[in-house]
């Protein structure tokens, strides 16, 4: 750590803090009003402006949020005791060690899921997107996928096929949560990081899955190239090559048939070397013949990141 202390005049606008450090403005803006993380000043017309300090201290509370640890027990912390915090959660990665886990979960991200499915009974999208919100305030990334996002998403697929919920709501629901993760993304550039694909294979359109996925790999220190979905296997291939991949991850929710498993058969020998994950519901139930065609079939996220650990390691 540099032993130049971050300047402290007010200069930045919100965009540039956002882009600085890989955080929504929402969330940012969410921080400060709950936890009084940063305390920005005021230009001339009003404007929020942040210090060089302040970006530095909220890139480092992603960062200790992002290792498993809940805002509100690091919020107060100083800089400097932030940075030895990270330095350590980093050490342990490096290590094999496990991270450290916060009881960031429990009761109430079961009273944030509870709400979402209550709300999306309701139809009520402005409720949903609400609760979202207030889960990535509450909780960190791994908590916010492991306890609301994906029992959301199992919930819906469950209640879809006892007739309980709709095809509309799945399909809200879907929307939502995209979107919800497409913006909360870490984007910041990455230039000395291996590079993941992420993808969804041709005839599978649901990307849900390969978004946590992409989400996983960037707390994990990987630059990842998302793709989006159904992409064929020519192309899957193109670009792991284009990008000089280290790894390829692919989403996989419905089986129709052996289609799948033939395009995925297909893709195999055109990144020969290239490790391949394959994950999602459909993945399961192939398990056996995905691992004999030389794939990687991760149990779940967590799985996932100690394998993403063990390629760089």
């Amino acid at each position: 750590m540099s032993s130049v202390k971050p300047n402290v005049e007010p200069r930045h606008p919100i965009g540039v803090v956002s882009s600085r450090t890989g955080l929504p403005q929402d969330l940012i803006r969410a921080w400060e009003r709950r936890y009084e993380a940063v305390k920005p000043g005021r230009g001339a017309t009003g404007r929020r402006l942040y210090s060089d300090s302040d970006i530095e201290k909220l890139r480092l509370l992603r960062r200790a949020v992002a290792g498993g640890r809940r805002i509100s027990d690091v919020v107060a912390y100083p800089i400097e005791r932030l940075q030895r915090m990270v330095d350590e959660d980093r050490a342990q990665i490096v290590a094999g060690a496990p991270r450290p886990r916060i009881d960031a979960t429990g009761a109430g991200a079961q009273a944030l899921l509870a709400e979402a499915i209550e709300a999306l009974e309701a139809m009520d999208r402005h409720r949903i997107e609400q609760v979202l919100r207030e889960a990535a305030v509450e909780l960190s990334g791994p908590a916010l996928r492991q306890e609301v996002i994906a029992p959301l998403l199992d919930t819906i697929g469950e209640r879809w096929e006892d007739g309980s919920l709709r095809i509309m709501h799945e399909h809200l629901a879907s929307t939502i949560v995209r979107s919800f993760m497409l913006a909360n993304r870490n984007g910041h550039d990455r230039m000395n990081a291996p590079r993941i694909v992420v993808t969804t294979p041709a005839g599978q359109h649901h990307e849900l899955g390969a978004l946590m996925v992409a989400a996983v790999a960037e707390e994990s220190g990987w630059d990842v190239y998302y793709m989006g979905p159904n992409l064929p296997a020519e192309e899957i291939a193109a670009a792991v090559r284009q990008v000089g991949a280290r790894a390829l991850a692919v989403s996989v929710v419905y089986r129709e048939g052996d289609h799948i498993f033939d395009e995925l058969q297909r893709l195999r020998p055109l990144i020969a070397g290239i490790p391949a994950f394959v994950g999602g519901r459909a993945s399961d139930s192939l398990r056996d013949r995905l691992t004999a065609a030389g794939f990687l079939c991760p149990a779940d996220l967590t799985e996932f990141r100690s394998e993403l650990q063990s390629i760089v390691g």
